[in-house]
């Protein structure tokens, strides 16, 4: 997801039929919307699946304390120049070295009236700056509200280099979703599979819908 807000922008005007898909219940489990059929083939589900578990075992490595730094960082109002920040960005770094992601970052929906969330700590070789804006995608409205949640198309990071994104969500010690940590891992596997890269005149259209499923009691 680690793209340029503009071209967001620009994509999500483009298109604007929707699919869903749910990670409740068993991964293989597919939704429709309209005539769009999420029919999901088993290697576009594996990585689904792998960038999710991804997403979602680090994301518990933040919980409580890591996100109670985080906190104290938007609040502090410092952003890279709050004295924790670089022992929050070395968590992500590691993350990223040892899994094999492109890239490992947090965003925060800083103003839930408008239709962004900002990125914040970013693990990244080449971090972008503090709080550049990303336009909502559904995953990260179900990472939200505690469903850690994979993109449903990859995207080109470079030429002949696709990666796919999942989401899941960092707590605070209190319970509160502080913000979503955001996963891009190389998915050479799309290759094969151009419908399923929104960066291909192929893509077959599928993505969340900007609507965000409740969360279970």
């Amino acid at each position: 997801m680690k793209r340029n807000s503009k071209w967001l922008m620009i994509l999500m005007s483009l298109f604007l039929i929707f699919a869903t898909f749910t990670a409740c219940g068993d991964a293989g489990d597919n939704e429709t919307q309209g005539d769009n059929v999420a029919d999901i083939p088993t290697e576009v589900q594996s990585i689904i699946d792998k960038t999710t578990e991804i997403a979602a075992n680090y994301a518990l490595q933040l919980d409580g304390e890591w996100a109670d730094e985080y906190a104290a960082c938007l609040a502090s109002g410092q952003g890279r120049d709050y004295a924790g920040y670089d022992n929050l960005k070395a968590t992500l770094d590691q993350f990223r070295v040892e899994s094999g992601a492109y890239y490992i970052y947090i965003l925060t929906d800083m103003d839930p009236n408008d239709d962004y969330y900002e990125i914040t700590v970013d693990g990244s070789e080449e971090p972008d700056d503090w709080m550049v804006q990303y336009e909502t995608e559904g995953q990260f409205l179900l990472a939200q509200n505690g469903q850690p949640s994979a993109a449903l198309s990859a995207w080109d990071n470079d030429v002949d280099d696709p990666v796919w994104s999942a989401f899941a969500p960092v707590y605070n010690s209190e319970g509160v979703v502080v913000g979503i940590l955001g996963v891009d891992y190389p998915a050479p596997e799309i290759l094969a599979l151009p419908e399923w890269n929104r960066d291909t005149d192929e893509w077959n259209g599928m993505a969340h819908p900007l609507t965000p499923i409740p969360a279970e009691d």
